[in-house]
């Protein structure tokens, strides 16, 4: 089950595995099905033109 909702704006933390992702505000344009171990959202960060695939654990309320 989805923890988000797509519209919801959140932090995406950064990545030690991928120098290429960056930290900072995106937004849920979908949410993908269940497969395998971790729930999944396509997003688009702020910072970037591109979508991008992360996990729920990728993802935090933003915190002011």
């Amino acid at each position: 089950m989805h923890k988000y909702k797509v519209g919801q704006t959140l932090d995406l933390l950064p990545n030690r595995a991928s120098s290429s992702r960056k930290a900072g505000e995106c937004q849920i344009v979908a949410l993908l099905p269940y497969e395998g171990h971790q729930v999944q959202y396509k997003v688009q960060a702020k910072a970037e033109t591109h979508l991008r695939i992360v996990s729920e654990n990728d993802l935090q309320l933003i915190r002011h």
